[in-house]
């Protein structure tokens, strides 16, 4: 092909690959995945099976892969049957025109060519239906975690969810090629079989009853191989999620020098899993070697029972009953590693089932906008109870957010507790009997989940008695002391906090800005495009407004500048700009959207905070008819609003109002409104003070060892080309360890002699 030519003279690289038919494209496989696992839900609500529904969406292509298999298994026979024939007519046994002979050797070629290109086909969609499943399961993991329930997402954590779509898909993957072993295997070993007593006769059954026998040893591996992949995957779960945690708050760890302590507990959990894993590789090895074994004691019983029976080993018995115990060979030696995959998908499949059939946000999404009434798509009405959303403008005039009588709780924070003091404790109820002590410990696990329950229920709520309803194109201020729930109210809105009671509608396209800014590691003005279209228009605006201009100028490559992971080259008021501009692009590509922001204001000074209020906040959002709810703890802002939400330190709405209506409230025009007039006029009249033109907006500096020249932080990755150096095999085997590299090649020589010379020792038999 092009790039088999292409790259017998250079190098190939990334841009020399062909792109991806659209049938592996991640695109079609996950929406082909989702709409299975939608179809499963509806069939079994809460108790999807994660296998059945894989098996809908590739089913089809599995089973055609499997005719491929059926063809390469028929073809298999072929060449013991054309072996037979050849070596008894060259031995003169069998009488055979030469004519005869040259079709049986034609004969051999073409079912070997078939017979390979049946099982290249195999494998090639084999291998490619693991590639599908393998984006297919990231991206429903992916969907399902930005769904989940606060408290199933913190229950799961983010390292489960992490070990689902990147171990737990891998799985799938690599088990999808050999699954069709499970049936061609038994199956090949049955004619196999079959055939090896119509030459061999009786002596054909002896290797049949040490494969039978070796079974219940089979069993019993298989079942210690299943226990060890649930204990590893879990000690790995536990270990990716401490990792995340301490990557996440590593500048607090460095603050604190906590890297000794935290690096020991990073270590025990590491040490943990390496122990299991080593438990999983030598238990693969054992079962490797019973297996490797097999087949040589089935051959070497087969023939002591052919030879005690008085029968004379020919040359065409031998090399045909030696091709037949390759045929045999292979399905045995694939066993452990199909015994090994089953368990693995089985594990999977539980896992993947127990995650994607966890607790979702409440929120129903509705088909239309709403109007004044509350009606969706002008006929169905809303129920008075559930949380809803639509991602259709309200109608002008309409109310965009609605709460009515809502209350919403925090979840309590879930605890780990020492699991495995309690299977201890199983265990140990269970080797001794003690079954009523065991009764009773349950009996006392219920009483307590039932008392947690109930201390749950008792707990107040975060947020209560909440009515409000915000116009479309409204701008609402939500004031009140720190811990109020400002920022739980926006979070209730968004459906990340679980709802108690009462109803809460969103209509429109939600943009949500955080308090904490989330920075992305890359250039700045990919942070603001976020993957929408570029508009050189609306892009300039948004920089503007954010007071990002200033900045532009400072950076090193300007909008092109790379961003460090978590804006770590950025101080604090940039990120929270950056924040900003990227949810004033966003919507300024949708339609009269739905804003929430969480103390946009909070990182930036006063100066900047006036002109983010001004040209942004009341400026472009205003414009674009923005339905903007911006919670904040800067009451001066308040009369730039046309409502405003006062909550009271439980939770509750203590006012709501026109600014007007607020007589704690300065009736004096807001600072944040005029003090950059102010500085302007000043600077303008060259007043005394030293004068000067004030300060650009947001000339914030970047923290020191920032961006390279070139705006890069990150160098370009480099591979060396050519042959590998020697010097690379020394430093491996160095690794390695010179006396385990020369036992693994010792072992292996030693192998491939065995294999040869078992081929030659027949020879010479059948000549005796």
């Amino acid at each position: 092909s092009g790039i088999l030519w292409l790259g017998s003279r250079r190098a190939l690289e990334q841009s020399d690959l062909f792109s991806l038919q659209t049938a592996d494209a991640t695109a079609h496989t996950s929406a082909e995945m989702a709409a299975a696992w939608r179809w499963e839900q509806r069939r079994r609500p809460g108790r999807g099976v994660f296998l059945r529904a894989f098996h809908r969406a590739y089913g089809p292509y599995f089973w055609t892969t499997g005719l491929f298999q059926v063809a390469n298994t028929s073809l298999m026979f072929a060449n013991p049957l054309l072996i037979n024939t050849l070596v008894r007519y060259l031995s003169g046994e069998h009488p055979l025109s030469p004519t005869a002979a040259v079709v049986c050797a034609l004969g051999m070629f073409v079912a070997n060519s078939a017979k390979s290109l049946a099982l290249g086909q195999y494998f090639f969609r084999g291998f490619r239906l693991g590639l599908r499943a393998k984006s297919a399961i990231g991206q429903l993991v992916f969907a399902k975690a930005l769904t989940l329930a606060h408290e199933e997402r913190s229950r799961f954590g983010t390292g489960a969810i992490v070990s689902y779509m990147q171990i737990d898909a891998s799985k799938m993957g690599d088990a999808l090629p050999y699954l069709h072993l499970l049936w061609s295997g038994p199956v090949t070993l049955i004619i196999a079989t079959v055939m090896l007593c119509n030459f061999l006769g009786v002596a054909g059954l002896a290797g049949i009853f040490i494969m039978v026998f070796s079974m219940p040893l089979n069993t019993q591996l298989s079942r210690k191989m299943g226990a060890f992949t649930r204990r590893t995957m879990a000690l790995r779960d536990r270990r990716v999620k401490f990792t995340s945690e301490l990557l996440q708050g590593v500048r607090l760890l460095k603050l604190f020098a906590w890297e000794p302590s935290l690096l020991e507990q990073l270590g025990e959990r590491r040490t943990a899993e390496l122990k299991q894993v080593r438990n999983n590789l030598l238990l693969g090895g054992v079962m490797g070697f019973f297996f490797t074994a097999i087949p040589l004691f089935v051959t070497l019983a087969t023939f002591l029972v052919y030879s005690a029976l008085g029968n004379k080993l020919t040359a065409a018995t031998a090399f045909t009953s030696l091709s037949l115990f390759q045929i045999i060979r292979f399905p045995l030696l694939v066993v452990p590693m199909m015994i090994t995959r089953v368990i693995d998908l089985s594990v999977v499949n539980g896992r993947l089932s127990r995650f994607l059939n966890a607790k979702g946000r409440e929120a129903v999404e509705l088909d239309g906008g709403g109007d004044g009434d509350s009606v969706v798509g002008g006929d169905a009405p809303i129920s008075l109870e559930g949380h809803f959303l639509s991602r259709l403008p309200a109608a002008a005039g309409a109310p965009a957010i609605e709460l009515h009588g809502a209350a919403f709780r925090w979840p309590e924070t879930a605890v780990e507790s020492d699991k495995g003091k309690k299977k201890k404790r199983r265990k140990r109820s269970r080797l001794f009997g003690h079954g009523a002590h065991h009764s009773a410990e349950s009996v006392r696990s219920a009483l307590a989940e039932q008392g947690s329950r109930a201390e749950e229920a008792a707990r107040p709520p975060t947020l209560s008695a909440l009515d409000l309803s915000l116009s479309r194109g409204s701008l609402t201020i939500v004031l009140g002391p720190v811990g109020s729930g400002k920022t739980s109210l926006l979070l209730a809105l968004l459906g990340d906090m679980p709802r108690l009671k009462g109803r809460a509608v969103l209509r429109g396209e939600v943009v949500y800005c955080a308090q904490e800014p989330w920075i992305q590691n890359m250039t700045l003005k990919d942070n603001v495009l976020f993957g929408k279209p570029f508009d050189a228009r609306l892009y300039e605006e948004v920089l503007g407004a954010c007071a990002l201009a200033a900045d532009l100028e400072q950076l090193p490559a300007g909008d092109r500048t790379e961003i460090g992971e978590r804006g770590i080259n950025l101080s604090g008021g940039q990120k929270a700009r950056i924040a900003l501009a990227r949810a004033c692009y966003t919507a300024g590509c949708c339609p009269s959207p739905t804003v929430l922001l969480d103390d946009v204001l909070a990182a930036v000074d006063a100066e900047v905070g006036a002109q983010l209020m001004r040209e942004c906040v009341c400026g472009l959002l205003s414009t674009w008819g923005c339905t903007v709810l911006l919670a904040t703890h800067h009451a001066h802002h308040a009369h730039a609003a046309g409502h405003v939400v006062r909550l009271a330190p439980d939770g509750t709405i203590a006012r709501q109002g026109p600014p007007s209506s607020f007589a704690d409230l300065s009736q004096a025009p807001s600072p944040a409104i005029t003090r950059r007039a102010e500085m302007e006029a000043a600077a303008a009249g060259g007043g005394g003070g030293g004068g000067g033109a004030p300060k650009p907006a947001g000339r914030a500096k970047p923290e020191a060892g920032g961006a390279k020249a070139g705006g890069s932080i990150i160098a370009a990755e480099d591979r060396e080309r050519g042959v590998v150096a020697m010097s690379l095999w020394v430093r491996y085997a160095e690794a390695l360890g010179w006396l385990s590299m020369s036992s693994l090649i010792g072992i292996y020589s030693l192998s491939q002699v065995f294999t040869y010379g078992s081929s030659w020792w027949l020879t010479q038999w059948a000549a005796d």
